[in-house]
């Protein structure tokens, strides 16, 4: 094979391998088009991750059981997460609403809920 074809062969699989989308996890997976996407797309997931994208919980509780309860209030101010950063919270229901999520002793979500969010 001629050196110039090998070393297009060579660039267009650079190319190729460098377009390939990576798996970010849940974390700026897309926009969310209602608030049952937020708790659906957190299930399963690690609480790290959680906090990564919605930033700290305004309240938090330990059980003895090492499950742990975290609450995000959407009316109230705090430390933006990415998904606020970047605008890809839900645009309606954020006037009386409030995400609850629970954690095992591993720090994975276990269950989610809102409360309002309409």
């Amino acid at each position: 094979m001629p050196r110039m074809l090998q070393l297009a062969v060579a660039f267009s699989l650079i190319l190729l391998g460098g377009g390939c989308a990576t798996d970010r996890g849940p974390v700026l997976a897309g926009v969310y088009q209602t608030w049952d996407d937020v708790i659906t797309r957190w299930v399963g997931q690690r609480k790290v991750d959680l906090y990564y994208e919605l930033g700290p919980p305004q309240f938090h509780k330990e059980a003895q059981d090492g499950m742990e309860e975290l609450v995000w209030d959407m009316t109230l101010g705090s430390l933006p997460g990415q998904a606020e950063i970047y605008d890809t919270l839900p645009l309606y229901g954020g006037i009386d609403c409030r995400l609850f999520f629970f954690a095992d002793a591993q720090a994975i979500i276990k269950a989610g809920r809102r409360v309002g969010c309409d």
